[in-house]
C-alpha cells in the first residue's frame, strides 16, 4: 500500500491541462476503481473475519492480546500489522483526495460522478474498528488506574 500511495506523487509533475487529456481517456474510472484497491475492499473485511476466528480460538478478546503485553505473540503482531493495513489504507485515500484535488479541483466532479469534496468523507475508512477503539480503552483504564476501577 506504501509503495502504491508513493506512485500518487507521479502525477504532480502533471499540468491540470495535461491530465485533463488523460482524464478524458478514463471515462469513469478513478483510483477507487483500481483493481488494486477494489482488492483491499474485497480481502480487508476477510483479515478481520480470519483475525476474529483467531480470538475465538485463543479464547482472547483484543483487549486480552494488548492487556499481556506479548510483543511476541504472533496475535499481537498480527494486530499490529492490521492496525498498519487499515493505517496506509487511510493514507493513500488522503494522498489520492490531495491528488485530486491538486489536478482537477476540489470543487468539481469526479471521474466517478461524485464530487471530490465527498472523497475527504470517505478518507477515514477503518477495516479494523476493534483494534483502534481498543486504544481508547486502554487510554481510559489507565487514566482510572490499573485495573480500569480506579482500584
Amino acid at each position: 500500500m506504501l509503495h502504491i500511495t508513493n506512485q500518487l506523487g507521479m502525477l504532480e509533475h502533471m499540468s491540470p491541462c495535461d491530465y485533463a487529456i488523460v482524464r478524458t481517456a478514463l471515462g469513469h474510472g478513478a483510483g477507487f476503481d483500481s483493481p488494486g484497491f477494489r482488492r483491499v475492499h474485497k480481502v480487508s473485511p476477510l483479515l478481520g473475519l480470519a483475525f476474529d476466528r483467531l480470538l475465538v480460538r485463543r479464547g482472547l478478546t483484543v483487549l486480552d492480546i494488548y492487556e499481556r503485553g506479548y510483543e511476541l505473540d504472533p496475535a499481537y503482531q498480527l494486530a499490529e500489522q492490521l492496525v498498519t493495513w487499515d493505517e496506509r489504507t487511510i493514507l493513500w485515500r488522503f494522498q489520492h483526495l490531495k491528488t485530486v484535488e491538486r489536478i482537477i479541483g476540489g470543487n468539481v466532479i469526479g471521474t466517478q460522478g461524485t464530487p471530490v469534496e465527498v472523497l475527504g468523507k470517505r478518507i477515514d475508512v477503518r477495516f479494523f474498528a476493534a483494534l483502534w477503539d481498543v486504544r481508547d480503552e486502554i487510554t481510559r483504564r489507565s487514566a482510572l488506574g490499573t485495573d480500569g476501577h480506579g482500584r
